[in-house]
Order: C-alpha cells, then structure tokens, then sequence
C-alpha cells in the first residue's frame, strides 16, 4: 500500500505472523484517533514484505481479528473464555487506543 492511496483501497496485514485483509476506511473511520488510523492516514512510511506487499505489525496477531471485526461493524465480540484471553492480550489497549474499549467489561 503506498501513502496516499484512497479510503478504499485494500490494505494486507502481517500481524505477528497471521494475515489479514482490510481496506484503510475500516482501519481509520470508527477510530480516527487510533494508532491504526495514524499508521494508515499516509502520513507516515510503513514496514511492507517486499514479496507480499504486507504491512508488518509487531504484536501477537491472535486477537487482532476481534479488534478488526469491531472496526467493521461496530460489536463488541463475545469472547468465549473473556477473562484468560484479557488477562494475556494487551493488543486491545495497544492498537486501539480508545475509551471504547471499556464496554468490554473487564
């Protein structure tokens, strides 16, 4: 993805290892004030593979699809094991920096 691209553009995602397909308004529209929103907002360069063209986020990709789905629509998922799955994630705090987050009720 180069800076400058348009809202709609997709966007491939290494995070940790696991991959994901977005576009940048679903990265920057629900959170304009989120780390993801300023990675994505072209005004900074981004760490791409060569080969693949994804952009490389340095944190545990397990729970990223959780945070990605909450961007979609808006939901916060039901997480079936809540309390361990907290207690050993810190992406939610991390990559979505957003009073949002405490609906979830920790």
């Amino acid at each position: 993805m180069e800076n400058g691209s348009d809202s709609s553009s997709l966007v491939y995602l290494n995070v940790g290892g696991k991959k994901f397909y977005t576009s940048i308004d679903t990265l920057t529209r629900l959170e304009p004030d989120s780390m993801l929103a300023t990675m994505f907002s072209g005004r900074h360069t981004l760490f791409q593979d060569r080969e693949a063209g994804y952009t490389f986020i340095d944190r545990d990709g397990k729970y990223f699809g959780y945070i990605l789905n909450w961007l979609r629509d808006g939901d916060v998922p039901i997480l079936e094991d809540r309390k361990s799955e907290v207690s050993t994630t810190p992406e939610g705090g991390t990559i979505l920096t957003t009073p949002r987050l405490d609906r979830w009720n920790f």
